[in-house]
């Protein structure tokens, strides 16, 4: 360290230097070695040396709870409580789950939390959805490796859901009119179209509507007509806050029954052939089946583990399938609850399934923008075929009720027809003005109706493809 005398020189040698003018000084050799050591030692005592700071422990409340509020407890919370593990308390963590300890404290290399979340044990957390970017499978290292300390004050939930009612936030701009769902009358003279707050009833031939039948909170994201066309249900509700079944009187045009149910919207909802039934799905994963006279809950199929957007019964309601956003479609027996088994093989999640007329075959598409073809046996199902059939999420699948024909609509702004048997293309309707969230054929298969998300419908001829309400518009419109 450099007396303050040895400062007070080398700040006196650099005044001498700066003096003299250009091109006369000259410092001899020994004169610029002493400057150079007191300068050296000058700059020592000025500043002293420092380290770098170590980086501060990750806080559980403030860093590590809403890392794992925002990616892992939608699966591992007292609802799903997937692997047995939860993650909504510093207490559930502590604990595990059924394959043991998920965090060993101070080492993250025997820790699966950290294991998992990084990619280095299988399966890759979170599951189905983008991997934790760097920075923050660093901040579940370090955690780990500082101990893996707990919350300062107690041991409370990561996150809550919102409770109480909130508040009515009216649109600043007006609200498009998305179809979302539709369906034909089973007689083939109405079709409905599941907007916001509720179901429109149109003309099946000229799409002009004939009512509205409202009294669905948000938007009725599916529908379906009783086998025997006298009750019209749809399936709706608030994000996080629960999902909700309205059902009508065809006839009457009133309500008949409402009942909650689910903890997020329902995705999808179906008759059971008998008409006895209601199967609902949701994007909290679970799969419900109500009695459709009294809105009584029967039972809850749980097996999924992301959100179920597709339902259908077989023909002989002896079957249950389902499609979710976990890869996967689930074979069930409705009467027992119990999954029979799984088809497997798809690279992302599932959007949308079809069982064909028969109800030995069912079609899926999704994320991976293929269409996948299983038989339906009594003990499991083999795939018969499969085709990368858009550019983009397919997001419709649907039989002919002939069985004849698979039409597809995807995010590509297409929709496609192709034969059921080998896939073969045999037709494609491109241009759409937006996504076709929805498909629906006429009972005798002549009327394809597609319903899109910035509100138009079409009806299309399944001869000539031709759009039967842009026709009947125009004609309208003729002198």
């Amino acid at each position: 360290m450099a007396t303050r005398n040895e400062h007070r020189e080398a700040e006196r040698c650099r005044r001498q230097v700066r003096s003299r003018r250009p091109g006369r000084a000259r410092i001899d050799s020994q004169h610029r070695g002493r400057l150079l050591l007191l300068a050296a030692a000058s700059l020592a005592w000025a500043s002293p040396p420092t380290t770098a700071a170590e980086p501060a422990t990750p806080s559980y409340g403030a860093e590590i709870a809403p890392l794992l509020a925002r990616n892992c407890v939608a699966c591992h919370s007292p609802s799903t409580r997937m692997g047995g593990l939860l993650l909504d308390s510093f207490d559930g963590l502590a604990r595990g789950g059924t394959r043991g300890p998920a965090v060993v404290a101070g080492n993250s290399e025997r820790s699966p939390l950290y294991l998992m979340v990084s990619g280095r044990m299988e399966p890759r957390m979170p599951f189905s959805a983008d991997p934790l970017g760097p920075a923050e499978i660093d901040l579940v290292r370090r955690w780990i490796e500082a101990g893996a300390p707990g919350p300062s004050l107690g041991s409370g939930p990561v996150a809550t859901a919102a409770s109480g009612r909130l508040p009515r936030i009216e649109p600043a701009v007006p609200v498009k009119p998305q179809i979302f769902s539709l369906a034909f009358h089973p007689e083939g003279r109405l079709l409905a179209a599941g907007r916001h707050g509720g179901v429109s009833l149109a003309n099946a031939g000229t799409g002009r509507e004939i009512a509205f039948l409202d009294g669905l909170p948000d938007i009725a994201r599916a529908v379906a007509f009783s086998p025997d066309g006298r009750l019209l249900a749809a399936g709706g509700g608030h994000p996080q806050r629960g999902g909700r079944v309205q059902i009508w009187k065809v006839a009457e045009r009133r309500p008949a029954i409402g009942f909650g149910g689910h903890k997020d919207t329902i995705q999808a909802l179906a008759f059971s052939p008998d008409a006895r039934k209601i199967a609902t799905a949701s994007y909290d994963k679970d799969i419900r089946l109500w009695d459709a006279a009294s809105g009584v809950e029967l039972r809850t199929l749980r097996d999924h583990i992301d959100a179920v957007y597709s339902l259908a019964f077989s023909p002989d309601g002896r079957l249950l399938a389902s499609g979710s956003a976990d890869r996967s479609v689930k074979i069930w027996n409705p009467e027992t609850g119990e999954r029979l088994y799984t088809l497997s093989g798809p690279t992302d999640g599932i959007t949308s399934i079809a069982i064909d007329p028969s109800g030995t075959r069912l079609a899926a598409g999704g994320y991976d923008r293929t269409i996948r073809v299983w038989n339906l046996g009594e003990d499991g199902g083999h795939l018969l075929n499969s085709l990368i059939a858009h550019q983009s999420t397919i997001l419709q699948v649907a039989y002919s009720p002939a069985g004849d024909r698979i039409v597809t609509a995807g995010a590509d702004q297409a929709i496609k027809v192709f034969d059921a048997e080998t896939l073969g293309e045999l037709a494609t309707l491109d241009g759409q003005s937006d996504w076709v969230m929805s498909l629906s054929f006429s009972p005798g298969g002549s009327r394809l109706a597609a319903g899109r998300f910035d509100g138009s419908l079409s009806i299309y001829d399944t001869e000539s493809y031709g759009d039967l309400v842009e026709a009947a518009n125009t004609s309208r419109k003729s002198p």
